[in-house]
């Protein structure tokens, strides 16, 4: 009895493990059908029924599979779809408008493992958070960035509580940030930039006391914030910190105001820094001159002022420091040659890697100081696979401005030890002095420009040995003698030097006493032509009438007796 039942359980045991094994096979052939239901839904959103051409229902292809759609990937394991990137798909019209499309965000609750999600780079227009994204807190990649979304930030995306990267930057979203944001706890890279943002930046408190403001700081951290080109104003709080993990800080482009925060204990791998086109007064910190890893200061276009101190040498990682167009005041620190400014193959945190799950579906970029570049390198598993956040060596242009400020003195001769060095601009100073000797050391500048100053003296001739020289400007200072003519200096014209009264150059393009106009001459030419024409004329006229008259009176008696008679008269009147 006993040896029946323990056959009858191996028999149940058998049946069951095969249905599950079949349920298993069947779930994995193909995708689910509620998803690809969702999917052909989404498609209908476009008016160009030509795009996506792989997603087509069972009536046109009954062996259609999703999961081999274009722009979907599905978990292999499980068959259910975690990766949809409809990534620039524009749907336009006949003369390249983009049509706004609306967007069913509760299309997405039929997607239970979905955790990329990619709309970047479409015209999407309604931004609804509830009842469809806010709910799927597996999702850990979503990009909505370059779109045309509008409205405000629900603040139930704070219970996107696995979201680890977030763009929805190039869009036109408003109002303020929800506080809840600030406290998402897997939250590495945030890109709002370009949108119409307002209000203060969301601080957070450590565990509700009123120890230390924190911007966006969590147990691990944010890598990346960028919140520029907004509308936020108001004052940085005295007291908040940088998180250890942050490596770009961007706050460009807003209406902050007061001082700098003159506290960075925790920025030991911080990498860049933007926080120009603010109205941001006093100093530079002391404290962000211990942040050694910074390779990029930018902090252009606010209303700084003092003196530029020798710490800022320090910073000897500095691929970029602009400070331009301040208020800035003294001379220019002798020390700068102590700072690399040159290229940096820099991988994040110094060789250490971040690891990002899923992350790195797409490369994060920035605009700084006019050039793109991608930010460091953070490595990302994804399902197994390995990908990164490549920093594309971070090659850009190593770069010093200091223009529009109010510098005084000479031009330190140190600055020509910085032979990496591809931009300098110093114009639009009150500097003096001749330029320095030592700047034919710079081999790799490819634009010098230090016109809007008073600088006296000759151009120094061995600067005609730069030879990736393309952009030098001297114009408007008081330089005499006689300019470089070889090399790159050839191609230079009136407007590399005007302002100069005193300097000369030879070249033909050059300051030459011009010859006299062939516009000119040719008026002239033309008066002498014309007075020679009157005399000539004049005498035609005369012996054509001579001729006429000798040939009337030859042919006509009448006439030649009256010519007489009147020749007579004449003759009595004058001498009778």
């Amino acid at each position: 009895m006993e040896w029946a039942l323990n056959r009858k359980k191996r028999w149940m045991i058998l049946v069951g493990s095969t249905l599950v094994l079949v349920q298993v096979l069947v779930n994995t052939s193909g995708c689910f059908r509620e998803e690809k239901r969702s999917l052909l839904e989404l498609k209908t959103a476009y008016s160009n029924h030509s795009l996506l051409p792989s997603w087509v229902d069972d009536d046109d292809d009954p062996n259609s599979d999703c999961c081999d759609w274009e722009c979907v990937e599905c978990d292999p394991s499980s068959g259910y779809v975690f990766n949809l990137s409809v990534s620039n798909i524009r749907d336009r019209d006949a003369y390249g408008r983009c049509f706004s499309t609306p967007f069913n965000w509760s299309l997405l609750l039929t997607f239970p493992q979905l955790t990329i999600l990619d709309l970047s780079h479409n015209c999407f227009q309604n931004f609804v958070c509830q009842g469809g994204l806010c709910q799927m807190k597996q999702i850990e990649e979503l990009y909505l960035n370059d779109n045309n979304f509008e409205g405000t930030l629900d603040p139930l995306m704070g219970n996107m509580t696995s979201l680890r990267t977030l763009d929805l930057s190039h869009n036109l979203l408003s109002g303020s940030i929800p506080a809840s944001m600030a406290m998402m706890p897997s939250l590495r890279i945030l890109n709002m930039g370009h949108n119409n943002f307002s209000g203060s930046i969301p601080v957070n408190m450590f565990e509700g006391k009123a120890t230390s403001a924190v911007i966006f700081t969590h147990p691990i951290g944010l890598h990346i914030l960028d919140l520029s080109h907004n509308k936020f104003s108001g004052h940085l709080p005295s007291s908040f910190t940088i998180s250890p993990s942050l490596v770009f800080i961007n706050l460009k482009g807003n209406d902050l105001t007061g001082k700098i925060p003159n506290y960075y204990p925790g920025g030991d791998n911080i990498v860049a820094i933007d926080f120009s086109d603010n109205n941001f007064k006093g100093h530079i910190p002391e404290s962000i001159y211990s942040l050694k890893s910074l390779t990029f200061l930018l902090l252009a276009g606010n209303q700084l002022q003092e003196q530029l101190s020798s710490g800022i040498c320090e910073l000897r990682n500095l691929q970029i420091l602009d400070l331009s167009r301040n208020k800035f005041t003294g001379s220019i620190p002798s020390c700068f040659n102590n700072i690399a400014f040159q290229d940096v193959n820099f991988v994040f945190s110094h060789g250490k890697r971040a690891t990002v799950t899923p992350g790195g579906a797409k490369r994060y970029s920035t605009q700084i100081f006019g050039f793109k570049y991608r930010m460091g390198e953070i490595q990302v598993i994804t399902k197994g696979s390995s990908r990164s956040y490549e920093g594309d060596t971070l090659k850009i242009m190593s770069a010093l401005d200091l223009s529009s400020n109010q510098l005084t003195g000479e031009i330190p001769r140190e600055l020509g030890d910085l032979s990496s060095l591809h931009t300098l601009n110093l114009s639009h100073n009150r500097l003096t002095g001749s330029i320095p000797e030592s700047f034919h050391n710079l081999q790799n500048i490819e634009s010098l420009d230090l016109s809007n100053n008073t600088l006296s003296g000759e151009i120094p001739l061995n600067l005609q040995d730069l030879y990736f020289l393309e952009i030098f400007n001297v114009s408007y200072n008081n330089l005499s003698g006689t300019a470089p003519e070889e090399n790159q200096f050839a191609n230079f014209d009136y407007s590399n030097y005007e302002g100069n009264p005193f300097l000369h150059w030879t070249n033909s393009n050059r300051r030459i006493p011009p010859p006299p106009a062939p516009l000119d001459k040719r008026k002239k030419d033309d008066s002498a032509v014309d007075f020679a024409s009157f005399y000539w004329t004049f005498s035609a006229s005369y012996v054509t009438v001579l001729l006429a008259l000798v040939i009337i009176l030859w042919i006509n008696p009448y006439w030649r007796r009256v010519w007489f008679y009147f020749v007579e008269w004449c003759l009595f009147k004058c001498f009778c």
